[in-house]
């Protein structure tokens, strides 16, 4: 597998490009200029932090760690749809149709990419990454 090749510039890029939707939306008076600014630093430092997160949990390649760190993501998620709803479902439905969801629609995707995309040989030793891609 290769690793993606991201470069100062184009995180440069990046910001230049929210800077001016930023001085766009300042121009045209539309007020979401401030708000579009938080939110791109917020998902900047939290993109920095689960970076560090995963790459220490994925360099200890140890399953439980993975699983359990996948259960937590999940159940944060769940609790995220569960605070947004208008309109609440009670009891365990407000919590259990949202996490739910996530799961069904989190373990479709990973298990397609692992299949589909990836396709793992059984027997394939991690030490020899170049026969993957053979």
């Amino acid at each position: 597998m290769e690793v993606i090749d991201l470069a100062w510039w184009k995180l440069a890029l990046t910001a230049l490009l929210v800077l001016a939707l930023a001085g766009v939306s300042l121009a045209t008076r539309l007020g979401i200029g401030r708000s579009l600014l938080i939110a791109a630093s917020r998902t900047v430092i939290q993109l920095a932090l689960i970076g560090l997160v995963l790459e220490a949990l994925f360099a200890s390649s140890e399953f439980y760690w993975i699983a359990l760190l996948a259960l937590i993501m999940l159940l944060v998620a769940g609790r995220e749809v569960m605070a947004r709803q208008q309109r609440r479902l009670s009891g365990i439905w407000a919590f259990g149709i949202g996490t739910g969801a996530m799961f069904v629609s989190s373990f479709t995707v990973t298990v397609l990419t692992l299949v589909v995309v990836i396709g793992p040989e059984p027997g394939m030793r991690h030490s020899t990454p170049s026969r993957c891609w053979a």
